[in-house]
């Protein structure tokens, strides 16, 4: 019933589209660039004239989101939150990229990550029954990739640190207590996913005066950068420069006045730059969140163990089992709703995707159900 409502409303919408006064019917419809051949095909077989224009400026056309198979789940997520503009860039590879990193970093374990891909091979056939499984399919993979693979870089397995001297041990190259160095690790990753996202910007302007603005943004991000690493003069010089392509160069277009104003109220934009970098650093939070669970679950359990010999035992084993379970799903929710908000909110509030409106080819979705 629903797919039937939905077909009536489709069709009702599509016929506003069309002129009808017979023996003329006209209709008018976007249609991808690569269907244009099939249409011209078709038309000279049933001998209609197909007319096609190239979408003006002016006109908002439907966005359809296209990536290869490996990485067109990133625009799965992307639409997840919003459908981009029709004249911006696709952001699916940058989202994909962005959010299995800070998936990892926040999940974090090689023993949680196992699980989830314990979980995926669980699942495999299941996935392989439509196409977005099968693109999600191949997110899981990577999200229990990148888990085991930051997990062995900070040396957490279930919550324990390898002995020194062991295998494991040579992994080992980050040191999660060290919250220093955990911390500007987060922040520069932070302050590199806001300058792509005004690369993005840019990219969309193209090389021209309003591009100045994103640039500045950039310099600015890279010289409180370079000042906090102690640079001086470098991060002073980058920080000016950054300023005046934002303050001359964010109102392109109007009366000097006008540009003068748009880029002062563009300067107030410091507090959200220098609070948005700092937002990345939940990713080491998070991830610390996680380690110091699983290593209390297993301090509580060797008390348990230590203090009731013999019974002990099964009271230890039943709280690493429900203790563990509950910091992995404790975890993957963390991991999906901060590395997707990460995205959603820091990296859009820059590269700035106006919401678009979703392609969707006109066909019935109703399908006939054999009654024997």
């Amino acid at each position: 019933i629903l797919a039937r409502l939905e077909d009536q409303m489709t069709l009702s919408d599509t016929l506003q589209k069309t002129y009808d006064d017979l023996p003329l019917f006209v209709l008018q419809a976007w249609a991808p660039r690569d269907s244009i051949e099939p249409l011209n095909s078709y038309a000279s077989k049933g001998s209609l004239v197909l007319e096609i224009e190239e979408a003006l400026p002016k006109e908002t056309p439907p966005t359809l989101l296209r990536n290869r198979p490996t990485l067109a789940s990133g625009q799965d997520l992307v639409s997840f939150y919003m459908t981009p503009n029709y004249w911006y860039s696709d952001p699916s590879v940058i989202v994909l990229f962005s959010f299995v990193l800070f998936f990892g970093m926040i999940v974090g374990d090689v023993g949680y990550g196992l699980l989830l891909g314990l979980v995926v091979l669980m699942s495999w056939k299941r996935m392989d029954q439509s196409i977005v499984g099968r693109r999600f399919r191949i997110l899981f993979v990577a999200l229990f990739g990148i888990t085991v693979i930051w997990g062995a870089l900070v040396g957490s397995y279930f919550g324990v640190a390898p002995e020194p001297g062991t295998l494991m041990s040579g992994f080992k190259l980050l040191d999660l207590n060290d919250y220093g160095n955990m911390m500007q690790i987060s922040i520069i990753i932070g302050a590199a996913h806001v300058i792509l996202a005004n690369i993005v910007e840019i990219r969309r302007h193209g090389f021209v005066f309003a591009s100045l603005s994103p640039a500045g943004w950039i310099a600015m991000v890279v010289g409180g950068i370079v000042l906090g690493y102690g640079g001086g003069p470098a991060g002073y010089w980058l920080l000016g420069a950054g300023a005046a392509g934002v303050l001359f160069f964010t109102g392109v277009g109007g009366t000097p006045g006008q540009r003068l104003i748009k880029g002062l109220l563009g300067l107030t934009r410091v507090t959200n730059c220098f609070g948005d970098v700092l937002s990345y650093l939940r990713l080491f939070a998070l991830g610390l969140a996680t380690s110091s669970l699983a290593v209390t679950f297993n301090d509580l359990a060797m008390q348990v163990l230590s203090a009731m010999p013999g019974i002990g035992l099964l009271f230890a084993m039943f709280i690493l089992l429900i203790g563990h379970g509950l910091n992995f799903a404790l975890a993957l929710v963390s991991g999906f709703v901060h590395g997707l908000r990460l995205n959603f909110i820091e990296f859009f509030n820059w590269s700035a995707p106006e919401e678009g409106i979703p392609f969707r080819a006109f066909a019935k979705k109703e399908t006939a159900t054999w009654n024997p």
